[in-house]
């Protein structure tokens, strides 16, 4: 079983996240288990403050440490497998760009602690207390971090043993190819026509040889015209 621990102030964010498709069956079948904690419950205020102004000055509002360190203190105090091997990934837009090869890389961890930011984010005295590791889902920003840690979780499960019913499905995903930073390749389902577009012809030929090399071809063509900068990372 893997655990996972988010510590976030707006827990209902994930409730049809845990109970939907994979994820909920995965849930459901003890697969993976995922508890919110919620830093309000660990603040001394008592109207369960966990925000306050910035040092220095500055629009909005900064989560406090103090919740947020106590909320992680109670997850790693209730994790209770042998091997201890806890990661922690702190949800921000200034984080290490998320990417299949960090995923694969955390999925071996039996424990994940994943931190939403909210507001103006999280005062930076939490990343050097807890250890974690900032993580971005992509150049832009969200209002928190609790999408971006759906997505987190999404990417990373994908890599768990038996989450997938077939584990060949992962390797031919889009950064999971030969080059592995390819976008997939198109696919087609029935009918073989529809609105006069017809299935390619290799696809129905039965050679595997044929239909290997078009997909790569196609793959290769998409990733050229929609993210040319996976090229120039795999030529780096």
């Amino acid at each position: 079983m893997k655990d996972i621990d988010i510590i976030s102030i707006m827990p209902e964010y994930f409730d049809s996240f845990l109970k939907a498709g994979l994820i909920g069956k995965a849930v459901k079948s003890g697969l993976i288990n995922i508890n919110i904690i919620n830093p309000r419950d660990f603040s001394a205020d008592k109207r369960k403050k966990v925000d306050d102004k910035i040092y220095g000055g500055g629009a909005g509002q900064l989560l406090m440490p103090e919740p947020i360190i106590k909320a992680f203190e109670f997850a790693k105090k209730n994790y209770k497998s042998k091997d201890n091997k806890t990661v922690t990934a702190i949800m921000s837009a200034s984080g290490k760009l998320l990417n299949s090869s960090m995923a694969a890389d955390i999925s071996n961890y039996g424990h994940i602690i994943i931190i939403c930011g909210r507001y103006e984010g999280i005062d930076a005295r939490v990343m050097e207390i807890t250890g974690g590791i900032e993580i971005s889902i992509g150049d832009y920003i969200l209002s928190g971090g609790e999408i971006a840690s759906i997505v987190f979780i999404e990417t990373v499960s994908r890599f768990f043993k038996g989450f997938l019913g077939n584990s060949e499905s992962l390797k031919e995903e889009s950064f999971s190819g030969g080059l592995n930073k390819t976008l997939e390749y198109p696919q087609y389902t029935k009918p073989k026509i529809i609105k006069n577009l017809q299935v390619p012809d290799v696809l129905l030929s039965g050679n595997h040889k044929l239909i290997s090399d078009w997909r790569m071809k196609k793959a290769l063509e998409k990733t050229s015209e929609n993210r040319s900068d996976l090229f120039r990372g795999n030529a780096g």
